[in-house]
């Protein structure tokens, strides 16, 4: 079982990732005042659906809630939709690490062989790999902490630099955004910034208090801290660079010996986030599999006369499949990562797609569907939830609106 300082590091270093970089391209488009609100919300909506996941998590059996198993109970014609949408998500993201991996090596050490960034990628596996196959994220927490101390090093750069005023650029600085598109180009940045939903059942599982209150205080200090960071990086950056930012704040520090270590944070950090995307892309994989061939038995729908417990379908397992998949995903995510130039937007579409079912669709149709289910009699507390979930679920749509619209466009 997961201690919960262990199940605090691996929810903040997924919730922390490549996102934190471009918080100082949000703000030169938002604005300060309104770069600030956008991320409360952001905290706020994201945190509510990590909320939400903790609530439903006990209308499974124990130590085995799940996308598919809440899916079983909820709606489950549309399981294999959602496990697809995580896959999807979850696989494309970790793809990306590895093309960002691919990317920033050459600009430090270059490479002798045939292709920089093919090597570089190639390179990876001797991290990427043992890493991939380890079950469980409290066996990654060591990784996930590693990865937590390259983040701490980027933050401490760009703020120090910031509070220093060496690396200070002429350029404009304002207090709210000078245009409606500019906002809504880089929406998605902060929304999605704070996803971590994808391992969170996960962490549920393995958490050694699955107490509703123990798991809201666990989202509390995790939201709480990515807020921080994500202001404090967001500010320090803007405020130095203005709107010439670039779209990752490290690789706007002129050469140096201190920036080529955040280059190499970058890596670090990517490369330990790699196994954590992963993880749930493994899991749905898996799902989808077990649903092709065996249709019938994916699934049971919820009804008024069967208790919640008994009426739950049980997760596929996973034991049998764990080490083929793994190579199979790793083969094909390398192979991906190498050979396609750009995919920028099919990981935006993906990302606004994926992204928002699993931050606010999902966790706000569970909530709705099944807080105070299991009585005649609704509380006003759980009338509540229920309508702050329906709201989630229109919050996601607008999101996801939105999104596609910028990526399309």
């Amino acid at each position: 079982m997961a201690s919960r300082t262990s199940s605090a590091i691996s929810l903040t270093k997924t919730i922390i990732g490549a996102g934190l970089l471009s918080m100082p391209l949000a703000f030169s488009t938002d604005g300060i005042v309104v770069g600030v609100i956008i991320i409360l919300v952001a905290a706020i909506t994201s945190g509510y659906g990590l909320f939400l996941q903790a609530y439903v998590s006990r209308y499974t059996s124990p130590g085995h809630a799940t996308f598919f198993a809440l899916s079983s109970l909820t709606y489950k014609s549309l399981s294999v939709v959602f496990d697809l949408a995580i896959a999807i998500q979850c696989f494309g993201c970790a793809i990306s690490y590895l093309v960002l991996v691919g990317d920033i090596m050459p600009t430090i050490f270059g490479s002798p062989f045939w292709s920089p960034k093919v090597f570089w990628i190639l390179a990876s596996t001797f991290v990427c790999v043992p890493l991939s196959f380890l079950r469980n994220l409290d066996s990654l927490k060591y990784s996930s902490i590693l990865g937590l101390a390259a983040i701490a090093y980027m933050s401490i750069l760009v703020i120090f630099h910031f509070f220093l005023g060496d690396a200070y650029v002429p350029g404009e600085r304002h207090l709210v955004p000078q245009s409606a598109w500019g906002v809504f180009s880089t929406f998605s940045i902060i929304v999605f910034a704070f996803t971590g939903h994808q391992n969170m059942f996960s962490i549920i599982n393995e958490a050694s208090d699955r107490s509703l209150q123990g798991l809201t205080s666990l989202i509390t200090t995790a939201i709480l801290a990515s807020s921080g960071l994500f202001v404090a990086v967001g500010l320090a950056g803007y405020l130095t660079f203005g709107d010439l930012v670039s779209g990752n704040i490290i690789l706007s520090y002129s050469h140096s010996l201190s920036a080529t270590i955040g280059k190499l944070c970058i890596v670090f950090m990517v490369l330990f986030s790699f196994p954590l995307m992963l993880h749930p892309a493994r899991i749905s994989v898996n799902n989808i599999y077990q649903w092709l061939i065996s249709p019938k038995e994916s699934s049971v729908e919820i009804d008024d006369e069967t208790p919640l417990l008994e009426s739950q379908a049980p997760s596929p397992p996973i034991k049998k499949t764990f080490v083929p998949l793994t190579v199979i995903l790793l083969v094909v995510g390398y192979i991906l990562a190498v050979s396609v130039k750009s995919f920028a937007l099919v990981l935006a579409v993906v990302g606004a797609t994926g992204s928002t079912a699993i931050s606010f669709i999902l966790p706000g149709l569970f909530g709705y569907k099944l807080i105070g289910s299991e009585s005649a009699i609704i509380s006003r507390y759980e009338k509540l939830l229920k309508t702050l979930s329906l709201l989630l679920v229109v919050w996601g749509v607008v999101v996801m609106v939105v999104c596609l619209y910028v990526s399309l466009r």
